[in-house]
């Protein structure tokens, strides 16, 4: 093995690489999976246009793309199992799990509610969602090699400091509300939704401005999976002290019922677990990814139920439901592309400039805009309750079809380029910089409007690293 091919995995902390996979190599994967894909999507759609109702509409392409989605990942995970760990496959999982998923099971009637054009545009219109990605990480080929197996190390230490310094910054406004009381803090985690004493209050309050550290609870995923994936490294009370914490994380975000926060500590947690494992096997990897998506699933099924009451009074034989439910986005959207542009012009810009300024603190900007002039839930006529409609549904409302094509070629590009951090990758904490990426790339999926919050923690972590680098 040439010197030059070493160089990206020989500098920093790193202490091998084996078994190099050419760049070519896993370009020409991509392209194979890329065509797969491209074939199902085209299935699928032909499927749904031929279909009569809206359920049938639905439901026909969701076996074919789940099939697609298998088969692409078969091809791309062939060379190493590590390949498979990339933001672009996760983003496509997560589009996949928000719309067609559900309706792979028989669901009540939604005839009632969506016509069969809004359905078969709806489906167009996700479809293009799915092919923009798909294309649009082409946009950012690879560019190295990519080792089967690497070993990345950091000085113990640093990631330990990091993990408490992000449960104490993360975890100190909560605690302040409740006087410090840890048992205070569990109790309070387990009642219903939005009934704790740290919820958002007034706007532009001070805990509001407070409670935006919380998003570094973010990075502590990543950061225990660093820990737990080199385990013979650590102290006993290093590990204690990291389980401890990535429970209270797990813990809080279940109570919570807040479903993409749950999943997405989960997804950041495997990534960096699976990305920094020595010697990862299929046997490994299912012994960890198995029971993961035992628990995922029961996630999806009941935590609706535990926010509405709490787990403090959820019961499980009475949460049981005869249709299995994840957002209903396909219902959402479909009802958006019956309003826009036909009652309401599309929004345009409002949807980016509203995306990208909402990361800001009303503390700091108090006559900062309360969200968009016409909301999902305004514009459906629904009240008391938050909709989703995945980054399609938002682009759609800012400029029809233009606007979800281009947007998904750009978020397909932009995983691209993300993915080269992992190839890139010299120590530990670069991956864990890479797999805390997954949470902003699967909270887009499911909203754009809220991405932008998500990339602090990123940006956090890169001033750490950068900081900590040059004081070296």
């Amino acid at each position: 093995m040439s010197t030059q091919t070493m160089q990206p995995f020989a500098q920093g902390d790193v202490s091998r690489a084996q078994d190099m996979v050419p760049p070519q190599d896993l370009n020409a994967l991509m392209l194979m999976s890329t065509l797969i894909l491209l074939a199902a999507l085209g299935i699928g759609y032909m499927l749904a246009m031929s279909a009569t109702t809206p359920n049938d509409i639905f439901a026909q392409p969701s076996a074919v793309l789940a099939v697609g989605l298998a088969l692409a990942l078969w091809v791309e995970g062939s060379v190493a199992m590590r390949n498979l760990i990339r933001v672009d496959l996760f983003m496509l999982m997560v589009l996949y799990l928000l719309t067609f998923f559900e309706f792979l099971l028989p669901q009540d009637p939604v005839r009632n509610v969506v016509t069969t054009g809004s359905a078969q545009l709806t489906v167009e219109i996700v479809i293009l969602g799915f092919a923009g990605i798909v294309i649009g990480r082409h946009l950012a080929p690879v560019r190295r090699a990519m080792p089967r197996q690497v070993t990345l190390y950091n000085a113990p230490g640093a990631t330990i400091l990091m993990l408490l310094a992000c449960a104490v910054l993360g975890y100190f406004y909560m605690l302040l509300t409740v006087n410090f009381s840890l048992s205070e803090l569990l109790f309070q985690m387990s009642r219903e939704r939005f009934s704790q004493p740290w919820s958002r209050g007034q706007l532009g309050s001070l805990g509001v401005l407070l409670g935006e550290l919380a998003l570094l609870k973010f990075l502590i995923p990543p950061l225990a999976a660093a820990v737990l994936a080199q385990w013979r490294r650590y102290r006993l009370w290093q590990l204690v002290l990291t389980g401890l914490i990535l429970y209270l994380v797990l813990f809080e975000s279940f109570a919570s019922g807040t479903r993409n926060v749950f999943l997405s500590h989960m997804m950041t947690f495997l990534a960096a677990y699976a990305l920094l494992s020595p010697k990862l096997t299929f046997a490994k990897a299912a012994a960890v990814f198995g029971p993961a998506l035992i628990i995922g699933y029961f996630a999806i099924y009941y935590l609706p139920e535990i926010r509405t009451v709490g787990l403090r009074n959820f019961e499980l034989a009475e949460a049981t439901s005869d249709s299995f439910f994840v957002d209903m986005n396909l219902v959402n959207i479909s009802q958006l592309t019956d309003i826009f542009p036909a009652q309401y012009p599309f929004l345009g810009a409002e949807i980016p400039y509203t995306a990208a300024i909402r990361p800001i603190p009303r503390g700091l900007w108090p006559g900062k805009p309360e969200g968009l002039s016409l909301g999902i839930e305004e514009a459906l006529g629904v009240t008391g309750m938050t909709l989703s409609a995945t980054f399609v549904g938002e682009l759609w409302m800012a400029g029809g079809t233009l606007a979800v094509g281009l947007a998904a070629l750009i978020f397909g590009a932009v995983a691209g380029w993300w993915n080269r951090k992992a190839l890139r990758a010299r120590s530990n904490m670069d991956m864990i910089l890479y797999a805390t990426g997954f949470f902003p790339a699967g909270l887009c999926m499911r909203s754009f409007l809220s991405v932008a919050p998500a990339l602090l923690p990123l940006i956090a972590f890169v001033i750490y690293r950068n900081i900590r680098f040059s004081l070296r």
